[in-house]
């Protein structure tokens, strides 16, 4: 249950409660990993489903903001309002720091600048030396270049928009041009524009791997998550449209992950080659979701703060610190084996990142990332 003084209450969701049909269906059948699986399934198949009843049941949440100021006034610092989106934060009577929207002043003008496009944040990781797929900003008119340079690549490339958000119209493991040709289309379908970024499509290359992120505060780690996309297992009986049903009103009592599930429909699993009416044999992992979208798209945030090696810790830290004036962020890593972190790359620093999936993680515990970043603007302000 949330602690947090600033928490509101949530409204139980009898709406989620499980069909008699699936209560009819056989009990959760223990995963079965093939001699193919890749580190995404073994990971769920050791870490995720033997814990299925140790799923966290928060009974309310506090926003990211509401976490922030929070945080501020357990440390005698004032928080006083702007405007809407716009807050001071007073220590004594002098100002030491302050928050615009979700971001804070420990995130530079120049930061936010670099951060908005993924296509510029490669350029400073690049220059940084930090690992990074390698990848290239290609204008949406120019479909045959992008063509040319996944064959120029060749191996399988991931698309994406340059300035996309939450992990929308990401496609992964694209090979073959009418592949291609449809993750553009969903990348252009959901990009974003802003004052400081084109409309532009990044292709670059694979990298397959947990999507494991890491806030980093200053030069510490903060919290870390892997998030696992929308998964479902095979018990030979029931549908995929059911299974998805029953594991999204098995959620129906986590206040975090209630109002973030997807509508699993055959449009929905269409990317994945699936029909509502598939029907896996018992055991098998299928993930319902190319990406772990942990936004809207029934993803899970599984805490691994404490299991994080410190050849991963040194590049989340080199990846926040290749972007000038940035003091706290998420770092997005592709991980290949999380025991050694070989083969890691960064794909992403986003200061945006929402800080409730640390807080209220479905498996694991809830890090306490809003603390951290109070404590660096004390610090900081101290100097």
């Amino acid at each position: 249950m949330s602690s947090d003084s600033s928490s509101r209450a949530v409204s139980p969701a009898s709406e989620h409660a499980v069909p008699e049909a699936a209560a009819r269906r056989p009990a959760r059948p223990a995963p079965v990993l093939s001699g193919s699986a890749d580190v995404v399934e073994r990971f769920i198949a050791e870490q995720v489903e033997p814990r299925a009843d140790q799923l966290r049941t928060w009974s309310s949440t506090s926003q990211h903001d509401q976490l922030l100021a929070a945080a501020a006034k357990r440390r005698k610092i004032t928080v006083k309002t702007i405007s809407d989106s716009n807050r001071l934060l007073f220590l004594s009577g002098v100002v030491i720091g302050g928050m615009d929207s979700i971001i804070t002043s420990l995130v530079s003008h120049q930061a936010r600048r670099v951060s908005r496009s993924k296509q510029m944040t490669k350029k400073y990781l690049m220059a940084s030396e930090v690992p990074t797929p390698q990848g290239r900003a290609i204008s949406p008119t120019e479909f045959s270049r992008a063509v040319k340079y996944m064959k120029a690549l060749g191996g399988p490339v991931a698309v994406k928009p340059s300035a996309g958000r939450a992990g929308k119209g990401i496609s992964t493991a694209v090979r073959t041009e009418p592949e291609l040709r449809q993750a553009w289309q969903r990348a252009m379908a959901s990009r974003s524009a802003t004052a400081d970024s084109k409309y532009q499509m990044i292709v670059e290359e694979h990298h397959p791997g947990l999507d494991v992120r890491v806030y980093v505060v200053g030069e510490k780690v903060a919290g870390a998550i892997v998030r696992v996309p929308f998964h479902v297992v095979g018990d030979g009986v029931s549908t995929v449209g059911e299974l998805a049903e029953a594991e999204i009103s098995r959620r129906g009592d986590n206040a975090y992950l209630r109002p973030r599930q997807p509508k699993v429909t055959d449009e929905f699993l269409e990317p994945m080659g699936l029909t509502r009416d598939a029907v896996l044999e018992s055991g098998r992992i299928q993930r319902l979701t190319e990406i772990a979208d942990t936004s809207r798209g029934g993803g899970l945030a599984v805490d691994v703060t404490d299991e994080l090696p410190e050849t991963l810790r040194e590049l989340a830290v080199d990846g926040l610190w290749s972007i000038p004036g940035l003091s706290a962020a998420a770092v997005d890593l592709l991980v290949p084996d999380l025991e050694s972190g070989e083969g890691a790359v960064v794909l992403d620093v986003n200061p945006y990142a929402n800080l409730m999936q640390f807080r209220y993680p479905a498996y694991g515990q809830p890090r306490m990332v809003h603390d951290a970043i109070i404590e660096q603007i004390l610090h900081r302000a101290s100097k």
